[in-house]
């Protein structure tokens, strides 16, 4: 199956090196979720990756060993997850509108942190809020 990168990453999945496999990235702006969603990134994994799956060095996750023609499967597993993380979506269940956007991270904060001053997990979701989708790699 013959497959259009720049469609495949600007849906943000990864191009691997094996033809016809590809990975989904998985948006956690600030790093924090409900524990609800591990359970659903448990079962793409399981049902169309390799049944493994990599914590980004971003704050997010990444699950590899999808088909290429089990994206759209992938894509509607996910609305769950993007719906709430409040993530901004042009159209449900098409998974993710763009991938040049970088997830935004952010420290723990004062949700846990004796010295922070700030929740740094909230100030990161609000920037995610303003700046994705954008196709740009752009930095804040």
């Amino acid at each position: 199956m013959d497959m259009n990168t720049k469609k495949l990453k600007k849906n943000a999945f990864r191009v691997t090196k094996v033809r016809g496999v590809t990975a989904s990235r998985i948006r956690v702006p600030g790093g924090h979720m409900d524990a609800k969603y591990l359970s659903q990134i448990q079962k793409i994994a399981e049902t169309y990756g390799n049944g493994t799956v990599h914590i980004t060095n971003r704050q997010g996750f990444e699950v590899p060993g999808i088909r290429f023609e089990d994206m759209p499967k992938v894509n509607e597993m996910l609305q769950p997850i993007i719906e709430g993380l409040e993530i901004n979506q042009v159209e449900p269940n098409t998974g993710y509108s763009a991938s040049g956007t970088r997830n935004v991270i952010g420290c723990i904060g004062n949700r846990v942190c004796p010295f922070a001053c700030y929740d740094t997990t909230a100030l990161a979701q609000r920037i995610e809020k303003e700046i994705f989708p954008n196709d740009l790699h752009f930095k804040v």
